[in-house]
């Protein structure tokens, strides 16, 4: 008699405690599939957005170049030098076709999407030649062919400083800053549109810092490994 009326309550115990851990394993699973399925749509909400975006433009350096070009012509009589001025412009890109799951990272606790972002590259340089103002033309005697030859030689220098300024560290990182605000507010709205909920979006630069956002970088799950995780 005693033994019954201890089973009971053991047998109670234990159901409570199956039905308890029952009921763990089915909430663990479905936060497994809500989470796998924020994956599979930020995947897919991103790669429609950034299709295409093999060059998206995400800054600009401009300016003038002091440039003197010499043509020595064919006696030291016909050698001549020119001085001229030439406005200058040169677009960084950025290459979002590059990126998949590999680079995102999603924490669905705080919301929070950190996408390592590409470095930005400086396009071909653009030297208008409209706007070109000679300064000075020396030479006896400047023939219409030399005087071609100066213009030619003229650009040719302007293109290549132009080329060493929009690679100068400090140029390449305001573009890389400006790509990070441009790519943040691409991720954005077409997230929350797709049903996601507001979404903080992060961006980490190739040439970044150690800091907090490489940390949680480094410590955090890939999208990709998020998904690999759940086919398994």
């Amino acid at each position: 008699m005693n033994a019954r009326r201890f089973a009971l309550p053991l047998i109670i115990l234990a159901l409570v405690i199956g039905g308890l851990f029952l009921w763990q394993r089915i909430a663990e699973q479905r936060r497994a599939e809500e989470q796998l399925a924020e994956a599979q749509g930020i995947v897919r909400v991103l790669s429609a957005t950034f299709t295409g975006k093999a060059a998206l433009k995400v800054g600009e350096v401009r300016g003038t170049l002091d440039v003197t070009s010499v043509d020595p012509g064919a006696v030291d009589l016909l050698r001549s030098a020119q001085k001229a001025v030439l406005p200058y412009s040169v677009d960084y890109s950025l290459d979002l076709t590059q990126l998949d799951a590999e680079d995102y990272r999603w924490e669905p606790e705080s919301r929070t999407l950190t996408i390592r972002l590409p470095a930005v590259r400086p396009d071909a340089p653009n030297v208008d030649e409209g706007a070109r103002r000679v300064l000075a033309t020396q030479g006896v005697f400047v023939t219409r062919d030399a005087s071609v030859n100066l213009q030619r030689r003229a650009s040719q220098l302007a293109t290549r400083e132009a080329a060493r300024v929009a690679a100068e560290p400090a140029n390449l990182a305001r573009a890389q800053a400006s790509a990070a605000t441009v790519v943040a507010k691409m991720a954005s709205a077409p997230l929350e549109a797709a049903g996601l909920g507001p979404v903080r979006v992060v961006t980490v630069s190739p040439t970044e810092d150690a800091g907090k956002s490489r940390e949680n970088w480094d410590v955090s799950r890939s999208i990709a490994e998020v998904l690999a995780e759940q086919r398994r």
